[in-house]
């Protein structure tokens, strides 16, 4: 196996509704903090990492309403709000964190149903940026073309390079980070910052970095994430064509 725990992974297929994921029943009211992410900025790879804390929850997608919906079937639940609950009862770890990750287009609904937030209570924020916007949209189309969203997912097609594609991704990711820009401004939040450039360089710093916010013990040895950072040679050849094309 791979230092990051990728061949493992492939071995199966990726289940985020799996028992790997579940803590041992929880009763009570959580302490909740919510990764606030734009896509391909490394939040999967960040919330794998403070999973395997063991302390800080299983940090997913759990507001995309996709997800939410297919966990009201199988808890067998009669709202979203009684569904968001019975997640954080399997999903909680025994030190009473609860964590979400979610980008702003699936946070927006949340917030317009007052059941929602009031189940939420999001205690902590820990905002997910990346500095390099190109390699980010470059990042998503071809992920968005391979249908290999997570390092240890299969591309299912070859990527076909699209200025248009890119440029129309760099614009969707300036519009999501502007509605975190806002929602943060609005409400006088001050999250902690994670730069995905800064968690591929470091990820023990940013893993300490959000132990030491959320006031739970540091690991002395970081766990494997279980994920890995994907670009290739491609998604810099891409993103050095995108920048040559916009200049002309």
């Amino acid at each position: 196996m791979t230092s990051d725990g990728t061949d493992a992974a492939r071995a199966r297929p990726w289940n985020q509704f799996g028992a790997q994921y579940d803590h041992p029943p929880f009763v009570g009211t959580p302490r909740t903090y919510l990764i606030a992410s734009v896509p391909r900025s490394g939040s999967h790879m960040l919330g794998h990492l403070l999973h395997a804390t063991g302390v800080l929850g299983s940090p997913l997608e759990y507001l995309q309403l996709k997800n939410l919906t297919a966990w009201q079937r199988r808890l067998g639940t009669a709202d979203a709000a009684s569904t968001l609950r019975g997640i954080m009862a399997r999903r909680t770890s025994p030190s009473g964190w609860f964590g979400v990750k979610s980008h702003w287009r699936q946070l927006a609904p949340v917030l317009a149903d007052p059941a929602l937030t009031d189940v939420l209570d999001v205690r902590e924020w820990v905002r997910i940026t990346r500095t390099d916007t190109v390699a980010q949209a470059v990042s998503l189309l071809i992920a968005s073309q391979t249908n290999a969203w997570i390092s240890f997912q299969d591309a299912t097609r070859e990527p076909t390079y699209d200025f248009d594609a890119i440029a129309e991704r760099v614009r969707l990711l300036q519009e999501e980070d502007a509605g975190w820009d806002a929602f943060f401004a609005s409400r006088d939040l001050d999250p902690l910052v994670v730069v995905y450039e800064d968690l591929i360089a470091d990820p023990a710093a940013a893993v300490a970095a959000v132990c030491t916010r959320l006031d739970v013990p540091v690991p002395e040895h970081l766990p494997e994430a279980g994920t890995a950072r994907q670009a290739t040679d491609l998604n810099e050849r891409w993103r050095e064509r995108f920048l040559s094309e916009s200049v002309h």
